[in-house]
């Protein structure tokens, strides 16, 4: 199957010469074997043990052993139910069977939902796209309606009465001993008859001389010489090494050694086929090796032979097409239970072609008033034809459940399995006496007498419904195979449903369907090592699904004491222990189980590596026809930025990052110059899928809860001995001058983390975060403390970063919403934890970012005052801090050359490095204390391939920054902000004249995650009348003040945010389209619309701003305006006739302030009309906002 090649375990030239490493045989050496596989410790593999033929022993390990019972008897149950496999996290057990009724017990160790059934389709129709059909057990019991006189199930009638003969002259014989020598001679006689002793055939059945007539004359029909095959399931391998002797004795003396072959079907033995028919198969495959050998019964495709199919059990074993006969008519009524006689017949299931079910049929009747039709002419060809319909495969029936191999204790071959323990040196005569159950017989007496019993018997018997052997070669069986017909090439290709003898208890067990029931082999025990829990129970009904089967059995079925799953009987609570890490796969006999759980294992390695795998953003840079081309570069060598060369590089406004390809764009001299597309299409609500592309994770990877090996379990894991409690909640109290109040900040503080910390000595209060030097040089740590926002995202927030940071000290605090905490302090028992005040838990992103630089900062001044009481100056304290999102996956090093004369195209290198290693370059940057802000590019696959850029660049930065908090004390992130808040805050940066710096030799890759992070808010309303309500659209997320307008249960910033991106038409109608008269927004930006362009404007004293001269604006919009802003400031931009405005300020008070103090009355009209306020409760603190035009 190439299985193992898949999995990645074997090359391709080792893996056929390896496959015993992984498949065992549950014989004697299993234990020893089993031990070896059990010491392959290692924890962080998946190891999956596959039970196949699960039902065939489930004898229990301990009662095995009381018994002393046969040696291989119990050992499933040693190897499945051992203490290692129960124990085993990372050992998933997955059990096969056809018929698995004795594992449905109510001591079952299998959970119900942890089934998994085979799914079939009802009808032909249903199935009408594949080529093949499956035949089962189902499809035979009803093909006994379909009209036909020999149908694919049979009895021979005439053999069952000789049985019964014999049964009554000799009591003392095992059914088994007389079925198997009467069915040898029955052979044995048809052989002779159909070749050199005419006079024989009246000694044989119909049914026997009809099988061998076809078996010795179908290859002389076919121009390659191809037969069928026929099995003769005999139990006893006795009596099948028997069987086989006498069988090829016969056929030698008859000259028959090279039209068909004997093979004994041992299941502990391999096959063994004479050179010839060797060869033949060779020729027919034409493509094998000289050293190859028939191994398996698929091989015997095409070759023309009996073979004897012995071992108590039928293991499931597949067979090819060109078997035609299963003759099962020693499975007598010893096999009275549904597992023993089902998994028999279902030796004949397989998939047949569609037309060999559509087609029409040929009808042989051997009915009394045929007889003599048939003897009238050896070229009769009077044959019935037979429309038939369709039968329809029913998967609620048995097809559905039933499942392979015989019951343990109701072996009708109690007498052969004493025989297999004498010499193999028995001859046809002596089978009676070997065989004798019990007493003392006389070998003479009875070998004599028994076989002039089944000769006197045959003659009588046969000779009263026997036909000319010549007719019998000329009339056609139900289905016609290939060797009948090989005038039609469409049935040489045909797969046909193989034809049945039975015994006559199990035909009728199989033929009867009454009263809507299954047949009536569903209502036997369902194998003998189990028992009925009461004899008043409901029928099987056929609708029945396997699902619903299961559940009966239960119900209705306990096992026995000796069964494997008796220990695991119910606890006190009335509970059943079920053991989570094992899987049930039942299917019909010869579905095609094998191939699904190969097939299933390859899913769950690709599933396995799938978690090696990371989907990227993979986008290019947009507004790239924005910007300026500075003359001022660094040469491509440089590893560091220059700081007297960057600072006269102008900072580049425009937003490149594609995640902000539908925000508005950032007003620059440039931009003013590019002309808009007016007939752009109405962006829908529904965001557009960012593109991604899938990566292999590399040794440097972030990773997120699902991941576990042996280096990083101690990061990640607490220790067993230890509890969550060993972590300490330490309050952190500081006073934020922008919230005008007191905060309190905990902190969770693991206790192999509080060296990192400064704690009183009485106490243990906290009192500050530990920070290096400026100066300190180590190459096992970075300086950096590292601060991660996380929301949404406990458990696939990529918040491992031991092999990211190569296992090296580094300090990673996880900022978390007060309400996650639990969430996230379970995932992540080792890690650090700021949690954010109660209050901030609607809030967005900006809150969390504010918080961090505002601790970071009072910590900063808290370490500045520690270490000078120990001598050292202030300005030697590291001031910066990495603030990075939770979906930072992986980190590039990107080598970019100049294009050189010889080379057509631009391009480089890159390779993956580790956020250690991008740090330690970072933090080395010459006068690094002087920048405000450090970050990399965004990757993206085209990165080494477009023309090499500048090495650094002076630009907007995001996702993974350095902050220095002390140069950028004065510039804030806005608290209330849920997007854009980088944008917002890199422009304020810039303005107050501070440097960023953009490292473009590195980039970091971003993982598409799917949960959490800033995902919108469902706004609904705050009242809900109904359960059914029609969403809301953006434009209702604001309504004028007072009014009846629904109030929403979302936060007022959210619903103002989301409502200027989508009012964009009736707030700033000048400015659509319009670069050229961008929306004056003073101290702030925000998305107002793609069409819209934004000049942002600081009012702080000696800002850096954009050259407004000669600019006429086409709006203004002025967002909770501080002190700094004033009416001397408006007055200095001019703006277009009819341009609007847009004040928001916190409350109506405030908003009405604003206006008068602005003198915003002088220039522009105001209409009571045109005031409005998020659709918020006055208890949820609404927005309010107002309109005018200017005059």
């Amino acid at each position: 199957t190439g299985v193992l090649v898949d999995l990645g375990l074997e090359d391709n030239g080792t893996a056929y010469q390896r496959a015993e490493k992984y498949v065992v045989r549950l014989d004697s050496e299993i234990q020893t074997k089993f031990e070896v596989f059990m010491r392959r410790q290692n924890p962080y593999t998946l190891f999956v043990l596959v039970h196949d033929n699960a039902h065939v022993d489930l004898t229990s390990a301990i009662s095995s052993s009381l018994s002393h019972g046969e040696p291989n008897h119990g050992l499933a149950d040693r190897v499945i139910n051992c203490r290692e496999v129960l124990e085993a996290f990372n050992l998933l057990v997955l059990q096969v069977s056809s018929f698995p009724y004795a594992l449905q017990t109510q001591q079952s160790r299998i959970s119900s939902s942890n089934e998994v059934h085979w799914i079939q389709s009802d009808t032909v129709d249903d199935a009408a796209s594949e080529d093949k059909l499956y035949f089962g057990l189902n499809e035979y019991s009803k093909s006994l309606q379909w009209g036909v006189t020999s149908p694919l199930l049979r009895c021979d009638e005439t053999f069952e009465k000789m049985v019964n003969t014999l049964l009554e002259r000799y009591p003392r014989l095992h059914s088994m001993v007389i079925r198997c020598y009467l069915l040898i001679q029955q052979y044995s006689q048809a052989l002779m008859a159909l070749t050199t002793m005419a006079s024989l055939r009246d000694h044989s059945t119909p049914e026997t001389l009809s099988i061998m007539d076809d078996l010795i004359t179908s290859p002389g029909k076919d121009k390659n010489g191809c037969g069928h095959m026929l099995v003769i399931r005999v139990p006893s391998v006795q009596l099948a090494m028997l069987a086989k002797e006498r069988l090829q004795e016969v056929r030698d003396k008859l000259g028959l050694q090279y039209r068909f072959e004997i093979l004994l079907g041992n299941p502990a033995a391999e096959l063994t086929v004479a050179k010839h028919f060797v060869t033949r198969l060779k020729a027919w495959r034409g493509n094998e090796q000289d050293d190859w050998i028939p191994r398996t019964y698929q091989d015997l495709e095409g070759l023309p032979c009996i073979v004897i199919l012995t071992g108590k059990d039928p293991l499931g074993e597949t067979f090819p097409r060109s078997l035609k006969y299963c003759d099962l008519r020693l499975i007598d009524s010893s096999y009275l239970t549904r597992t023993a006689l089902e998994q028999e017949v279902g030796l004949a299931c397989c998939y047949v072609s569609k037309e060999a079910i559509r087609g029409p049929i040929v009808a042989l009747d051997l009915s009394e008033k045929e007889q003599e039709k048939a003897n009238g002419s050896e070229n009769d060809s009077d044959e019935l034809l037979i429309d038939l319909d369709r039968p329809q495969s029913n998967s609620s029936a048995v097809t559905g459940t039933s499942g392979s191999l015989a019951d343990n204790g109701v072996s009708s071959s109690s007498a052969a399995d004493k025989s297999q323990k004498q010499t193999a040196s028995l001859n046809f005569q002596t089978v009676a006496h070997s065989s004798v159950d019990e007493g003392t017989y006389s070998s003479f007496t009875a070998r004599e007498t028994l076989k002039q019993e089944c000769d006197s018997l045959g003659n009588q018997m046969a000779s009263s419904t026997t036909p000319k052997l010549s007719s019998l070669s000329s009339v056609s069986q139900t289905f016609q195979w290939p060797a009948q017909s090989a005038k039609d090439s469409k049935a040489l290709r045909a797969a046909l449903p193989r034809i049945v003898i039975l015994s006559k208890a199990a035909y009728c067990l199989l033929s009867s369907q009454k009263n809507g029931n299954l047949p009536s082999s569903s209502s036997l025990l369902p194998h003998a090592d189990v028992s009925w829990l009461s004899s008043l129970r409901p029928l099987l009904h056929k609708d029945m699904s396997s699902e619903e089967q299961s559940l009966y059995y239960r119900q209705w079925t306990t096992a026995r004491q000796h069964h494997a799953d008796f220990s695991n009987q119910a606890e006190a609570s009335g509970t059943r222990t079920f053991h989570p890490r094992r899987l049930l796969l039942t299917g019909p006999p010869q579905v095609g189980k094998t191939g699904s759980y190969l097939q299933f294992l390859r899913i769950l390695f690709r599933m396995l590596i799938r978690l090696l795998e990371v989907d990227v953003y993979d986008e290019e840079e947009i507004n790239a026809n924005h910007t300026e081309n500075s003359e001022i570069t660094q040469s491509s060598n440089d590893h560091w930025p220059d700081i007297e060369i960057f600072s006269k590089i102008s900072f580049d406004l425009s937003v490149h990052d594609p995640k902000y390809r539908n925000i508005s764009p950032v007003y620059t001299e440039q931009l003013s110059r590019v002309k808009q597309e007016t007939s752009k299409e109405t962006k829908s609500e529904e965001p557009k899928k960012r593109e991604t592309v899938s990566m292999m994770l590399t040794k440097y990877a972030a990773y997120n809860t699902f991941h576990h090996c042996e280096q990083c379990h101690q990061y990640m894991d607490i220790n067993p001995a230890a509890q969550v409690s060993d972590s300490t909640l330490h309050a952190f109290t500081f006073s934020s001058s922008m919230l005008g109040e007191e905060v309190q900040l905990h902190f969770i503080i693991p206790k192999s983390k509080e060296n990192h910390f400064v704690f009183s000595k009485q106490g243990k209060h906290l009192e500050s975060m530990r920070l290096p030097l400026v100066s300190d040089k180590n190459l096992n740590a970075v300086k950096s403390p590292i601060f991660t926002p996380s929301s949404g995202r406990h458990e696939h927030g990529l918040l491992n970063l031991y092999h990211a940071m190569e296992g090296i000290s580094h300090l990673h605090l996880l900022v978390v919403k007060e309400y996650e905490m639990p969430l996230y302090r379970k995932y992540w028992p080792n890690h650090i934890m700021l949690v954010l005040p109660g209050m901030f838990n609607n809030a967005g992103v900006g809150a969390a970012r504010f918080l961090i630089k505002e601790l970071s900062y009072h910590n900063l001044e808290l370490e500045r005052n520690r270490l000078e009481e120990l001598g050292v100056k202030r300005q030697c304290v590291w001031p910066f801090i990495v603030v990075m999102d939770d979906s930072c996956v992986l980190w590039n090093m990107h080598s970019l050359h100049e294009q050189s004369s010889q080379s057509l195209e631009p391009g480089g290198f890159s390779k993956n490095v580790s956020l250690k290693s991008v740090l330690q370059h970072i933090e080395a940057t010459p006068k690094i204390v002087h920048y405000a802000i450090l970050g990399v590019q965004k990757w993206n696959s085209r990165l080494n391939t477009r023309k090499a850029k500048a090495p650094f660049s002076r630009c907007h930065v995001r996702d993974f920054i350095l902050l220095n908090i002390d140069l950028t004390q004065n510039v804030q992130y806005d608290l209330n902000r849920y997007f854009c808040e980088d944008v917002d805050f890199n422009l304020r940066t810039n303005s107050s004249g501070l440097l960023i710096c953009r490292f473009n030799n590195f980039s970091v890759m971003k993982k598409h995650i799917q949960v959490g992070g800033q995902k919108d808010f469902v706004v609904k309303p705050k009242i809900m009348v109904s359960d059914s309500v029609a969403p809301i659209m953006p434009l209702q997320y604001v309504c004028a003040p007072d009014s009846e307008h629904t109030l929403l249960a979302a936060p007022s910033q959210f619903l103002l945010e989301k409502f200027l991106q989508h009012a964009t038409y009736k707030l700033f109608p000048k400015a659509i389209h319009n670069f050229k008269n961008p929306v004056l927004a003073i101290d702030c930006y925000l998305n107002i619309g793609l069409e819209v362009a934004i000049c942002y404007v600081s009012s702080r004293p000696h800002s850096v701003n954009v050259n407004c001269e000669g600019v006429f604006f086409s709006g203004l919009l002025l967002y909770l305006c501080d002190s700094f802003v004033g009416a001397d400031l408006l007055k200095r931009f001019r703006f277009l006739k009819g341009a609007t405005l847009c004040v928001i300020c916190q409350d109506r008070s405030s908003l009405r302030q604003t206006i008068v103090r602005l003198e915003l009355e002088d220039e522009w009209q105001f209409r009571l009309r045109d005031e409005f306020q998020t659709a918020n409760s006055s208890d949820d603190e609404p927005l309010y906002f107002l309109t005018g035009r200017h005059i």
